[in-house]
């Protein structure tokens, strides 16, 4: 019995222990995260990062990295064709067992 005990009480002062060991980590949260801490003040005003960001989106100069990055990759194929052909080829595909029906 004393024995338990004494292997119990050992095993939890290990943990307390070892306890400040991981203090400094952020383990929770998104796996990989890492916060970016930085004492740079920025001299520009939120309004001006609004405009520069809005610049860089109308002129598609902005950064393909981070969350949404890959959103544009689908709007970024522009299509030749008009609305009335992609809608004739649509019925056409249709009526013609190229497509599973639905509403065209």
């Amino acid at each position: 019995m004393n024995t338990k005990f004494f292997a119990s009480a050992l095993i939890a002062a290990a943990a307390f222990a070892a306890a400040p060991a991981f203090a400094g980590d952020n383990i929770s949260g998104e796996v990989g995260y890492v916060p970016q801490v930085s004492s740079a003040k920025s001299s520009l005003t939120r309004e001006a990062v609004r405009a520069e960001y809005l610049q860089a989106e109308r002129n598609g100069t902005l950064p393909e990295v981070g969350e949404g990055a890959d959103t544009g990759a689908v709007a970024s194929a522009k299509s030749t064709l008009s609305r009335d052909a992609v809608r004739a080829e649509a019925v056409y595909a249709v009526r013609h067992g190229q497509l599973v029906g639905g509403e065209v």
